[in-house]
């Protein structure tokens, strides 16, 4: 199956070693590829180069050696305006990122001869300068013709502390001018938390990482600061990268698209999977709602809510394809423990329980939730009001021999690991691995690029959603589209990757419409289109060796 994994800037390293020592391949020739990605993306996107203002900020490590690396490619690539502005003196720089730096001092130094010797490679024509940053009086005066393209190549992967030097300060100022292509990472990111290290940290329209994303790309301030990530090759062989293990991927579309059920032209809604769905209370009954509706809209036969009685007559105006089971409930609409005496017969025939969404937290709801979350047979996925109940029965979760998926946001997952949410999004890979463990479940961690983790160890990031989701009743919707298609998959690995992945893509095609202004309606409405959508052949990219994360 197609996969996209994930390094951490450890990982990486090990990555780019293995690349020369066991594979062979020169590290400079790795630099090298690299920077062809970047000048190959540029063409992609910005054609023709020939008369763009380009400046490339370089520091004194790789991937300064990178930006060097892709000053020449541009030169040679007829960009004739091309401006290297380097904040390490030449003193500092050292390996590769040195031998791209003689170059290039080599390349101007022959440029200069021909134009004062009167040769027809006419310096009016092309501009090739390499200035450091403490040659410059005024850092941005050199920039007064304007620019179309800055590539930041100040600073790579290995950044972990706070950004030192008054040069690479003020090269990272120079980073606001024209369009910002980051160079692998964003210079002043951290690269496996996302944490900003400066407050010129580079906000990229673009970035052009090589062979894999980076964790920090995904999470706190990565989210904004990358811009749409490119993936490049850099000619490391697939086995490679199929044996190196991250223990963390993105949910891709080709992923994603590998899942999707498959239903028999002579199929009939038996087949199709039962859903059930446990929730509401009053003031709540259109969570519920949004959770079988979603169910249905993924392709599940069947869906049956089992709600407290009182609110059965809002539920069925809300949804009339769905059927519903009144169980005993307080005066306020909210179920009670003995409600648990009547799900026996209500599973029976089902292949999942969503249980949650709407539920309340009296202590009869938590009472219920707890009874059908040990005496459930089936797969269940546990949301919203039900999660808070996991707690005082972490043991029998565990011991669940059906599988159990929780749907968390932030707050909750608090509660779950008994921490603030601001500690949860901190570390959100961790302490979602941290929940999957702990109760052995399937955990999805929700919020902007929702988290994957299973028990076994391993995490997924997903590529798809937006702002615009954050909205009430979103998370009900995720509920019953895991719910639906684990009904239909019988995999609850599966069922879960596609379901946060699907439940994205149709916040996308509801945001196309509504943009901020829409509602989770929205979004269960636009899952048929989604489904639809990953059916399409995918678009190839234009450069074989450059693949947009999504």
């Amino acid at each position: 199956m197609p996969t996209m994994k994930v390094f951490t800037a450890e990982q990486m390293r090990a990555f780019d070693r293995a690349a020369t020592e066991e594979y062979g391949i020169p590290s400079i020739v790795l630099m090298e590829n690299a920077a062809l990605r970047v000048v190959e993306f540029l063409e992609m996107k910005f054609a023709p180069l020939r008369d763009k203002r380009i400046v490339v900020l370089c520091g004194k490590g790789n991937n300064g050696g990178d930006g060097l690396a892709i000053a020449r490619h541009l030169l040679n690539a007829d960009c004739r305006k091309v401006t290297v502005v380097q904040a390490a003196s030449p003193d500092g720089i050292k390996g590769d990122a040195l031998t791209n730096h003689q170059i290039a001092t080599h390349w101007r130094n022959i440029e200069d001869a021909k134009w004062k010797a009167g040769k027809p490679f006419s310096h009016s024509l092309l501009q090739f300068d390499v200035i450091h940053i403490n040659n410059v009086q005024e850092p941005n005066s050199f920039l007064t013709a304007g620019v179309d393209i800055t590539i930041d190549a100040l600073l790579g992967t290995g950044l972990q502390g706070q950004v030192q030097g008054k040069k690479l300060q003020c090269a990272l100022s120079l980073t606001s001018y024209g369009i910002a292509v980051a160079v692998d990472i964003p210079s002043g990111l951290h690269s496996d938390t996302g944490e900003s290290l400066h407050e010129f940290a580079v906000d990229a329209y673009y970035t052009v990482t090589f062979a894999a994303p980076k964790r920090g790309m995904f999470l706190r301030n990565g989210l904004e600061r990358c811009g749409e990530i490119w993936v490049g090759g850099i000619g490391t062989a697939p086995s490679q990268m199929e044996e190196t293990q991250t223990g963390c991927e993105c949910i891709t579309r080709e992923r994603a698209s590998n899942l999707l059920p498959h239903r028999s032209l002579d199929a009939h809604k038996g087949d199709a999977g039962r859903v059930v769905v446990c929730g509401g209370s009053f003031g709540m009954s259109g969570a519920p709602a949004l959770a079988a509706r979603a169910a249905l809209r993924v392709g599940a036969g069947l869906c049956a809510a089992c709600l407290p009685e009182k609110i059965i007559p809002m539920f069925a105006s809300a949804l009339s394809e769905a059927t519903s089971h009144p169980l005993p409930c307080d005066d306020e609409g909210r179920l009670l423990k003995t409600a648990a005496d009547a799900m026996l017969d209500k599973w029976k025939g089902a292949n999942v329980v969503a249980l949650g969404p709407g539920l309340s937290r009296s202590d009869g709801a938590l009472d219920f939730a707890r009874r059908v979350s040990t005496e459930c047979p089936l797969p269940i996925v546990v949301d919203a009001d039900a999660l808070y109940s996991l707690r005082a029965i972490e043991a029998e979760v565990k011991a669940r021999e059906a599988p159990t998926i929780l749907t968390p946001h932030p707050g909750e997952m608090g509660e779950l690991m008994q921490m603030k949410a601001d500690e949860v999004n901190n570390d959100r890979l961790g302490v979602a691995l941290a929940c999957a463990q702990k109760f052995n479940a399937l955990v999805v961690l929700k919020g902007a690029r929702s988290v994957v983790a299973l028990p076994d160890g391993r995490t997924f990031i997903n590529l798809t959603g937006n702002a615009g989701m954050a909205t009430g009743g979103s998370g009900d919707v995720l509920t019953g589209a895991i719910a639906g298609l684990l009904a239909q998959l019988k995999d609850a690995e599966a069922a879960t990757l596609l379901g946060v992945y699907l439940h994205g893509l149709a916040g996308d095609l509801a945001f196309e419409e509504k943009g901020n202004g829409l509602i989770a309606g929205d979004i269960a409405e636009a899952l048929p289109r989604a489904l639809l959508k990953l059916q399409e052949p995918p678009q190839p990219s234009p450069n074989a060796r450059l693949r947009k994360l999504e």
